[in-house]
Order: structure tokens, then sequence, then C-alpha cells
């Protein structure tokens, strides 16, 4: 690290990344173990930042670790040049590969029933040279790793956090029903009140992975007169209706993935009055230069606008 004084930039990409893990984990013993480094070589290594900047970035007491305000607007810009970094480096070996340009992609497990084999089969028709590498994951995860600069688009379930980074725009609504055990008393009506699900168990993601799409339901059970029972957590669609089928509770489910899947044991319902609804659309760093994600992103919005309901 080179002081602010003589001229040179004080911190490196090493120090930035060493403080992104920091700042991620507010935990010093965690963030050692991701870097490798023993805990007193890590505390180390931050003072020195901190000495090298002329500013405190983290805050240390008994109760935890906290980014300072000075840390937060260095965390932002952090975030930034190591993404375009991981981009520099990324985009060398593509051309050293003859690749003409690579988009990674996130998607939400929704996505794979309604948006994305259409965007897909669309991007390959007029950009037959466009490299897309798609990975299912939640909202949350994408949001960190678009930050990060390790995906350059995702689809994501919205709104995103405002003070993201991130610049998002809806292109489909998708009303939320229910997926019941096929022996379920109520598996035989057409449509289901969310009231009549009150004393039933209910099977759901940890809500960190979708904290938004996780309060959505749950605040539709609470408008509904209950607070829902939820005794089993799964992380994936196969696993939740999994346990659906096995009895273990009922489940939200959007309608596209009710049209697009079906599994032994389980049936899909949809729910009468005002049911929630997921909202989903493309999500990219403010300011985003990709041009690979900027295409892929156009035939999103166009799509959306001619196909999809």
């Amino acid at each position: 690290m080179a002081g602010i004084g003589d001229g040179e930039i004080a911190v490196g990409l090493g120090d930035l990344r060493l403080f992104s893990v920091v700042a991620e984990e507010l935990h010093f013993g965690r963030a050692a173990a991701r870097l490798h480094l023993s805990q007193p070589g890590l505390s180390y290594r931050v003072k020195a930042l901190e000495d090298a900047l002329g500013y405190q970035v983290l805050a240390r007491n008994r109760r935890g670790v906290r980014l300072t305000p000075a840390g937060e607007v260095l965390l932002a810009g952090a975030r930034r040049l190591l993404g375009e970094a991981h981009r520099v480096v990324d985009d060398g070996g593509r051309v050293a590969r003859g690749e003409l340009a690579t988009v990674r992609v996130g998607f939400v497990g929704t996505a794979l029933y309604s948006l994305l084999p259409a965007v897909l089969r669309a991007a390959r028709e007029r950009h037959p040279a466009l490299q897309v590498r798609v990975e299912e994951r939640k909202s949350a995860d994408q949001v960190r790793l678009l930050q990060l600069g390790q995906l350059d688009l995702g689809l994501v379930h919205l709104p995103v956090d405002p003070r993201s980074g991130l610049e998002a725009t809806p292109v489909l609504e998708d009303p939320v029903g229910v997926a019941l055990p096929s022996e379920h008393p109520l598996a035989g009506e057409d449509t289901i009140a969310l009231a009549d699900l009150a004393e039933d168990a209910f099977v759901l993601f940890p809500r960190e992975l979708e904290p938004q799409t996780y309060d959505r339901y749950t605040d539709a059970c609470v408008a509904a007169g209950f607070a829902p029972r939820v005794a089993h957590e799964a992380t994936g669609l196969q696993t939740i209706l999994a346990l659906v089928a096995a009895g273990m509770g009922v489940a939200f489910v959007a309608r596209s993935v009710a049209r697009g899947f079906s599994r032994s044991g389980v049936v899909f319902r949809p729910l009468t009055g005002t049911a929630p609804r997921l909202v989903t659309g493309p999500a990219r760093l403010e300011g985003s230069a990709h041009p690979g994600a900027a295409l892929l992103r156009e035939i999103i919005l166009d799509i959306s606008i001619n196909k999809l309901d």
C-alpha cells in the first residue's frame, strides 16, 4: 500500500478485496477464514489499510463490527472497482479465446417457466455469437453478485433496494396460487381462499434469500386473518414441491410455474380475492456498459411487451 502523500493511490485492489470481505461478513473470524488469513493477520491488514487511507472504515466494539459512514462509501466504490477489474480480466480471456461477447445471467426459478426460455431462443436467433451463461439464484444472491461484478444481468423479483446501486425494470406480473398435497381436503376445489389454509403448515424458502417476496406471502396471510405457520424451509422449487407431495405442508407457487410444471402428488390451485403477485424484471448495475447485457435486456423488454401476459 502506498501513502496518499507520495502522489500514488493509497490502496490496491487486493486491499479493497480484503476490506470488501470484512464488510460483507462484519465478523473478523469468518472473514479471515474466507481470505485464508489468521484473524490477527487480518486485523493487522485492516489497521494498515485505515492508516494508509487516513480514516476509519470499521467501528469495532464488544457488540461486533460495523461500517463507518466513510466505510460505506468506500465499500460501494470498492465493489464497482473490483467488478470492473474482474470484467477486464474476463474480457481479455474472451478475446484470447475468440469469443465476441459473454453475458453472465442470473435468474429466479419462476423465470424458467416464463421469461427465460423465450429470451434464450430470441438471443440465439438475433445474436448467434452472443454467449449466454445462466445460473439459477435467489434475488438477494443475484443482487450481491451484480454488485460484485460477477453477474452482468439478473432476472430478479422486484422491487430491489434503491440503495443497492442497481437499475431494474418490471416486465412481468405473475399471480401466485398454492400447491397442495393431492390428498388435501381442498384439492378438489377449483379455487381456494387463502383464509381456508389458516390451519395448514406452510413450506417456504428462508427469508434472507428473497426478503421482499417472503414478506409479500406472509403479509397476504396476515391480510387473510392469520399468521402462517412455517413448518419447513427449502431453497429450491423441486425440494419445496417434494415436501408438499409428502404432505408436509402447502406452498405458494406462481401461476407460470403451475402452468408449466407437473409433479406427482401435488395439485396447483389459484387463490381467490387479492392474491400475492410476483413482479419480475431485468436488473443490472447502474451505468453498466456491458454491451452483451444491454442486448439481452433489450430482448427481455421486447418479449415482455409482445409475447407475455
